[in-house]
């Protein structure tokens, strides 16, 4: 009999799905599971994992972020009573996301840039550390929401006459459907972080415009994700210095080429010289999990490792 292993990658704004070994069944992408949104929870999980697959995987490891340690225990131990028959393991976003960088084996740098952000380092004695990505309100810089957030303050500032004239004002107020930019920011205030991340677009419209205010934003957001790094590099004992290996994820990153661009000149700035820059595909963290899965349910020391005592 065939075994066969479940990974979830559940972001700001979908669930992504995939098998391992590879090719055992075809990945795709689910409803999204947002923590803070769902009053049953593991209901909700348990529905997207039994609507994935009608044949159980021998285990599953779900990667989510916002759950501390009580919260997995209890979707792990609550789990079965909605109908889940088979192992599922819950970790931190960013382990997977860490195990699909190859942090788990080499030394290096991953930078996440989505809905929100973070960076993770592992030095050569294999310590691992992790800076950034403590929540919306107070850390993610350099995330989509963090862009957008500062590109609304811009326009605010403008209005008020406090900042420079920029195109943003009137594409930004379209975006919202605000009535009027002064009310810009009370409609923000009101939208969950991805729906006002999903807004990135406009302003990377404002500065193929020309826009400098559109620029200033996105070139303040690369410096603060380079510090990110920068300073998770430095908790391992790194030095900045070229060469270094830096793997990158994250829808911004992935999709928009020109913050991608503005990612590796500043990182380049800041490390002083050419950095071996590796991109992670949309599905590798999920990939990651269902590697993870398999490791544990076989009981790969270091997979078990990763998913009971590993911390990110």
């Amino acid at each position: 009999m065939r075994v066969s292993f479940l990974g979830l990658d559940i972001g700001g704004s979908k669930t992504r799905y995939e098998w391992w070994p590879a090719g055992a069944a075809d990945g795709g992408v689910a409803d999204p599971v947002h923590p803070a949104e769902h009053d049953d929870l593991c209901g909700k999980l348990a529905q997207v994992l039994l609507g994935i697959t009608t044949t159980p995987p021998d285990a599953a490891v779900v990667a989510m972020a916002g759950v501390d340690a009580l919260a997995k225990k209890t979707l792990r131990e609550q789990l079965p009573s909605h109908g889940i028959t088979y192992p599922v393991a819950i970790v931190e976003d960013t382990v997977a996301a860490a195990v699909a960088a190859g942090l788990r084996d080499a030394p290096g740098l991953l930078l996440w840039s989505g809905t929100g952000s973070f960076a993770l380092a592992r030095g050569a004695d294999g310590q691992l550390a992790r800076v950034g990505g403590r929540g919306f309100a107070f850390s993610d810089e350099g995330s989509g929401y963090d862009i957008v957030r500062k590109a609304i303050v811009a326009v605010l500032h403008a209005i008020d006459g406090r900042g420079r004239e920029t195109v943003l004002v009137e594409l930004l107020t379209a975006a919202f459907d605000a009535v009027s930019p002064e009310r810009l920011g009370g409609v923000a205030q009101r939208m969950r972080p991805r729906e006002v991340a999903s807004r990135l677009s406009v302003v990377l419209d404002a500065y193929a415009q020309d826009d400098w205010v559109a620029a200033d934003v996105l070139q303040n957001g690369m410096f603060q994700l380079t510090q990110l790094g920068l300073a998770a590099w430095q908790k391992v004992g790194g030095k900045p210095e070229p060469g270094v290996r830096v793997a990158y994820g994250g829808g911004v990153l992935e999709h928009h080429e020109v913050v991608r661009d503005g990612l590796e000149r500043t990182l380049q700035g800041s490390f002083g010289g050419a950095l071996q820059l590796t991109p992670l595909s949309s599905k590798a963290a999920a990939l990651a999990a269902a590697r993870l899965a398999s490791g544990w349910q076989q009981g790969d020391e270091v997979a078990k490792e990763w998913i009971e005592r590993v911390s990110l």
